[in-house]
């Protein structure tokens, strides 16, 4: 599938866009970082921009981590309503909806339980131990190994998910980037997060949660978490759709 690039001229990031309907997005998670704090920093309405499992507040480690390279900055919803570069847009929740409800529409083999195996970012092959990957990239706090093992058995059991089923079938390559919550980085590998332009309260906005599932669920999240963001521009070339 051929592609365009983007190079954010604030940092010299390049990102590949994909077109799906009439929207460009970035096909990658954000990496804009113009300050960098730790997880346990108080929230007081300002603008925060984490790395998972940086504690830190000195950009050029943070930007040397693999979870920098590989998932992009997770951004509080103050920080992700400015984080995209001149002519993007952070989504809003119709625009988040459009992007399935698009697919859905026009790949008839597509459902609201399937449409996510399509946007996700390819499992690694059997017997492989890479990153980045839809897997939990640790044991969980408290759990063994064994127990980690029954745990996503258990939940491809009850998603019905075979291993190596996300197909990035439209390049759009959602990856698990985890969330930051309550002082404390969770669940890179096995969740992703995306914020949404659109607030549903004063403490709350609307986000997407993708799961090792098939599903893109919509809900409301606490404006001082940190999640992953994705830009999108308007494209007005009539070229053929996805």
């Amino acid at each position: 599938m051929d592609m365009e690039t983007f190079t954010d001229t604030r940092d010299g990031n390049t990102y590949r866009v994909v077109r799906i309907g009439n929207q460009c997005w970035m096909a990658e998670n954000l990496k804009y970082l113009p300050a960098v704090c730790p997880a346990t920093t108080t929230p007081d309405g300002d603008p925060f921009h984490f790395v998972y499992d940086y504690q830190g507040r000195n950009l050029n480690e943070a930007k040397a981590t693999a979870h920098y390279r590989n998932y992009g900055v997770l951004y509080n919803w103050p920080a992700a309503l400015t984080a995209c570069p001149p002519g993007w847009h952070l989504p809003s929740d119709a625009e988040c909806s459009g992007i399935v409800d698009f697919l859905i529409r026009r790949h008839g083999d597509l459902s609201p339980a399937t449409a996510a195996y399509a946007l996700k970012a390819e499992a690694s092959p059997d017997g492989e131990d890479k990153h980045p990957r839809w897997e939990p990239a640790a044991p969980e706090p408290g759990d063994h190994g064994l127990v980690q093992t029954l745990r996503r058995i258990a939940r491809r059991v009850l998603d019905r998910t075979p291993r190596g089923c996300n197909t990035d079938r439209f390049g759009f390559s959602a990856l698990p980037g985890g969330r930051v919550t309550h002082g404390g980085f969770y669940r890179i590998g096995e969740l992703g997060y995306w914020w949404s332009s659109t607030g549903a309260s004063p403490l709350r906005a609307w986000c997407r949660q993708m799961t090792l599932g098939g599903t893109v669920n919509r809900w409301d999240a606490l404006k001082e978490d940190g999640f992953n963001i994705r830009c999108v521009r308007d494209c007005l070339s009539a070229s053929a759709q996805l």
